[in-house]
């Protein structure tokens, strides 16, 4: 029985350790807050769509033997009343990586100051053909590399978070790579990709976002 005890400590220590590796890196010059479960690489990337010719994609990045972590935030303060328009179509070049498993309306802050966005699972598969007139699997593949650094290897689970806000548009995308003996999927993507908050216009944070 003690042995058993002892087991289950060890087992509450180790989760305790690991969940205690995850903080808040705010980027309060990018009006955004995310957690990662190590210091981030900060790139930047090419976003290049039909209605984007170009922009600028800032990148924060975490990669794990089980999973990637990519925050990547677009400027495009110059089209501020276009956040529908360019977060539909972000929508829909990110569903042409693989076979969609789940859309859903996303909420950031409470009441007046909420921030309403997509939450999309996607099991990446390149082979997939995708809808888009002119586009292909690999015309997908590239977009996605240039705006996050990374690729999305088949058989991954991709959950994205995405947001239009204030000039900005945010992917905050959480990646469990293909499963094998010694590297199990785990919640961790989910995680990351539910930690995004968002600072006010006039650089504070929401009383609520400090208590989570």
């Amino acid at each position: 029985m003690r042995r058993i005890g002892f087991m289950i400590a060890a087992v509450l220590i180790a989760s305790t350790a690991a969940g205690a590796a995850w903080k808040e890196y705010p980027q309060p010059q990018l009006g955004f807050v995310v957690e990662f479960p190590a210091e981030p690489n900060l790139s930047t990337g090419t976003y290049k769509t039909t209605l984007v010719p170009s922009g600028t994609a800032h990148i924060y990045s975490v990669k794990e033997d089980h999973a990637l972590y990519v925050a990547t935030v677009v400027d495009l303060l110059d089209r501020k009343e276009e956040g529908a328009i360019l977060l539909g179509e972000a929508e829909s070049m990110i569903t042409q990586l693989g076979d969609v498993t789940s859309i859903s309306v996303s909420r950031v802050e409470p009441g007046r100051a909420a921030v309403f966005g997509r939450f999309i699972t996607i099991d990446c598969r390149s082979g997939r053909v995708p809808d888009g007139l002119g586009q292909t699997s690999d015309t997908i593949q590239t977009w996605f590399k240039n705006m996050t650094g990374i690729d999305c290897p088949d058989r991954s689970r991709l959950i994205v978070n995405m947001f239009f806000n204030r000039g900005r548009l945010y992917l905050i995308q959480g990646i469990n790579l293909p499963s094998s003996e010694d590297a199990p999927t785990g919640p961790a993507a989910l995680r990351f990709s539910n930690s995004i908050s968002f600072f006010a216009g006039d650089g504070s944070r929401n009383f609520a976002d400090t208590f989570r």
